[in-house]
C-alpha cells in the first residue's frame, strides 16, 4: 500500500473513532437521572411520570396521591390550584367560579354542581379530588372514586398560609413561592399608586350588605378585605380589629344604628351582595346615619362590585389590589 492511501485510511479511521465517542457522550448527557423514590418526586423535576405517587398527611390521616395529577376535581380551592399551575377538570361553578381574574384559566372546567354531583365527578374520571368543609360528609363516598384531599378552613389562617400549605401538600413549593412574590409585587405597586392620596395610618372599614343585613368584615372574609388590610396596609378601627379581626369571627352583624360606632373610618368600602334590592340599598344610603359618617362627608366611599370582590382566591386577591388602588386615585381627582 502506498503512503498516500495509508494516510487517507488512517484519517478515516480516526474520524470514525472520534464520531463514535461524540455520539456516546451526547447519549450520556440525554439520559434522565433516576429517582430514588416515587413518593419523594420533586415538583421541580422534569419528570411527569403519571404513575409516581406521594404520601401526605391530611386531616383524614395519611393518603397516597398522584405526584403529578392530571385530572383534578376540586369542589373548592380551584383558584388556589390554578395559582399553583394545576388546572382542574371539574369544579363548583355555582359558588366559586366566575372571577373576572380567572376568566381564561377557568375555560373548559366542568361544573360538578352544588351540592356536588357524584355522577358528574365519576364522569370526569379524576385521579385526585380536593374538598373543604362543604363536602366533608361525602369524603368516604368521594374517596371511592379517587384519592380525596380534605383541607378544612382551620388548616390555614390566610391566603398566604393557604397557598404555602397546598404547595407543600402537592409538591408545588416553587409555584407557591412564585405566587407569594407576585403578591408582594402587586401590594408594593398598589401602595405606591396611592401614596400621594392616602397618608400612613389612615383607617378603613369594610361593610357588607346582604338584603337587609349589615355586617362589618375583617381581613379574611373576602370582599377585598385581605387586599385592603394586608396588601395595601390600611389600618382597621380599634374595635373592628378587636371584635372582628383578632377574635377570628371575621364578620360582625350590626344594626344600622351602630354604623357610627363601627364605620367611623377615613375610608369606607361597601359591598352589596347579589339579591340586595335598590330599595334596600337606599334604606342605608339615604339614612341620616349614613350621611353623617366622616368618610361619607369627605367623599371617601367606594362601592365594591359583588361579582368582582366576592372572590377570595389568590389570583383574585392580587387583581383586587390593583382595582382598589385605581378607585382610590380616581376619587382624589
Amino acid at each position: 500500500m502506498n503512503n498516500r492511501l495509508f494516510s487517507q485510511s488512517a484519517c478515516m479511521i480516526a474520524l470514525t473513532v472520534m464520531l463514535c465517542m461524540l455520539l456516546a457522550a451526547c447519549g450520556a448527557q440525554n439520559t434522565p437521572a433516576s429517582s430514588d423514590s416515587a413518593a419523594t418526586t420533586s415538583s421541580n423535576a422534569a419528570s411527569t411520570d403519571t404513575s409516581a405517587t406521594r404520601t401526605i398527611d391530611t386531616a383524614k390521616g395519611k393518603i397516597t396521591i398522584p405526584a403529578h395529577p392530571q385530572r383534578i376535581v376540586s369542589t373548592y380551592y380551584h383558584g388556589t390550584l390554578i395559582a399553583l399551575g394545576l388546572k382542574p377538570v371539574g369544579a363548583n361553578k355555582e359558588w366559586w367560579m366566575g372571577s373576572p381574574f380567572l376568566k381564561e384559566q377557568e375555560q373548559g372546567i366542568e361544573d360538578v354542581g352544588a351540592p356536588t354531583s357524584m355522577e358528574k365527578v365519576i364522569a370526569l374520571h379524576p385521579d385526585l379530588i380536593v374538598i373543604n368543609d362543604f363536602d366533608v360528609k361525602a369524603y368516604d363516598e368521594l374517596s371511592k372514586i379517587a384519592p380525596t384531599l380534605y383541607v378544612p378552613y382551620t388548616a390555614y389562617k390566610n391566603p398566604k398560609e393557604e397557598i404555602e400549605l397546598f404547595g407543600k401538600l402537592l409538591g408545588r413549593e416553587q409555584q407557591a413561592e412564585a405566587w407569594l412574590k407576585q403578591y408582594d409585587e402587586a401590594a408594593t405597586a398598589a401602595r405606591a399608586k396611592i401614596k400621594n392620596v392616602v397618608k400612613p395610618g389612615e383607617t378603613a372599614v369594610l361593610i357588607n350588605v346582604r338584603e337587609k343585613d349589615v355586617a362589618i368584615l375583617g381581613d379574611n372574609y373576602g370582599r377585598g378585605g385581605y387586599a385592603l388590610y394586608d396588601g395595601m396596609q390600611f389600618k382597621p378601627l380599634e374595635n373592628v380589629k378587636k371584635e372582628v379581626i383578632d377574635s377570628g369571627k371575621q364578620i360582625l352583624q350590626i344594626q344600622l344604628e351602630s354604623l357610627p360606632e363601627y364605620a367611623n373610618a377615613d375610608h369606607i368600602f361597601i359591598c352589596f351582595n347579589d339579591g340586595t334590592t335598590e330599595a334596600q340599598k337606599n334604606t342605608i344610603l339615604n339614612s341620616s346615619i349614613w350621611k353623617n359618617l366622616p368618610a361619607v362627608k369627605s367623599g371617601q366611599v367606594y362601592d365594591l362590585p359583588y361579582d368582582t370582590f366576592s372572590y377570595y382566591d389568590p389570583e383574585s386577591i392580587v387583581g383586587q389590589m390593583g382595582l382598589l388602588a385605581d378607585m382610590i386615585v380616581a376619587k382624589s381627582k
